[in-house]
């Protein structure tokens, strides 16, 4: 799939906002890489916000997906954002996820994404009912593979560009009734949108199809011209599916004679990430996964026994100062640690699991489970 996202100019300087860093997680040992996005003025003390997380395309980059606008957003709409970088597919030696197709990498992508929401609740107070996906071409159908494999975390998808991988056709796991708003050209050369689909993926009817038998939605929808204010030669129909569980679960953006592009004002009618987001902000997840069961890793610091009692050792590679975390997110202890050696004791607290961080690296935590 050859990767051809658009962007306006308008948003070419969002990734120098000094909001934006470039983070590391390690995932089974291996360091991947991603850009965080705090909302200007964010204060984990006092706010409790969603995660948006943005998915690159095939043979792209999160730095190319950081100036699709998502940054403006967060700071008037208050989101927490994360743009994961994909790993290289050896065989075609360009970036990608591990989605099901048959351009799939080999990485962890599904470890990866669960240690992104951990952070995003656990180190900055996020709300775990509150994560939402959204991608373009390859991004949008990893986002799919998300809302089906990790259905108990996602709240909503945004897709774009990108349908469904056969296998998740076939194979997805929805206990909760994810939302989905999918936006496609008819026109679209490189994930075609109703003919000769490309080996593994299927075609934009399919993946309608498919959301709407989870949702129960009828067959007809509600269809709205959207205002064709701008000249590049694409009209956009917006469908709403009728009668689904819940209602208003399902939309279709229909962008009548594009190709595979990311439409952004001025230049066209609208922008993609501002009406993916006004979709998924409605939504919130019913039953989300408690924070912190997959854990951060480390190499910072180590604990032992674990699972613990309560009473526990922490073995650390240098001086630190760490903060022990609930699953709520919340602070309940902290403690300053020596090089080597050095005892901590949780069982006033009760069971449950934990996440130790380290303040010097807070990026760096490691889950601790207390029985």
């Amino acid at each position: 799939m050859k990767h051809l996202l658009l962007f306006s100019v308008l948003f070419a300087a969002c990734s120098l906002f000094a909001q934006q860093t470039s983070k590391t997680l390690l995932v089974n040992g291996v360091s991947r890489s991603y850009l965080q996005y705090l909302p200007n003025g964010f204060n984990p003390e006092t706010e409790h916000l969603p995660t948006v997380i943005i998915l690159h395309g095939l043979g792209s980059t999160n730095t190319v997906m950081s100036a699709a606008g998502f940054n403006l957003i967060a700071d008037t709409a208050r989101i927490i954002v994360f743009y994961p970088q994909g790993e290289v597919n050896t065989d075609w030696n360009v970036t990608s996820w591990n989605n099901g197709t048959l351009l799939s990498t080999a990485a962890d992508d599904l470890g990866f994404m669960n240690q992104l929401m951990d952070s995003a609740i656990l180190n900055y107070h996020g709300n775990p009912a509150r994560v939402y996906v959204t991608g373009f071409s390859m991004g949008s159908i990893m986002s799919y593979h998300l809302a089906c494999h990790l259905n108990e975390r996602v709240a909503a998808i945004g897709c774009m560009a990108g349908t469904m991988s056969t296998p998740d056709l076939t194979d997805c796991n929805t206990t909760y009734k994810t939302p989905v708003i999918h936006l496609h050209g008819t026109a679209d050369a490189t994930v075609p949108y109703d003919s000769n689909p490309l080996p593994s993926l299927s075609l934009v009817p399919q993946t309608i199809s498919f959301w709407r038998n989870v949702h129960g939605c009828d067959a007809a929808s509600d269809s709205t011209r959207i205002p064709d204010i701008a000249a590049d030669g694409i009209t956009v129909d917006r469908l709403v599916y009728n009668n689904c569980d819940p209602v208003g679960s399902l939309e279709l953006w229909k962008l009548n004679n594009a190709d595979h592009v990311y439409l952004s004002r001025p230049a066209n009618d609208f922008t993609e990430g501002v009406e993916v987001w006004r979709f998924m902000r409605q939504w919130t997840h019913s039953n989300p996964v408690a924070a912190g069961l997959n854990g951060l890793e480390t190499d910072i610091f180590q604990v032992y026994p674990n699972p613990t009692s309560g009473i526990f050792s922490i073995e650390a590679k240098s001086a630190d100062r760490i903060a022990i975390h609930n699953a709520q997110g919340q602070v309940v202890s902290q403690m300053d640690i020596q090089k080597g050696l050095n005892k901590a004791d949780l069982s006033n607290f009760g069971s449950g699991i934990f996440l130790i961080r380290s303040e010097q690296t807070p990026n760096h935590s490691l889950k601790l489970v207390v029985q």
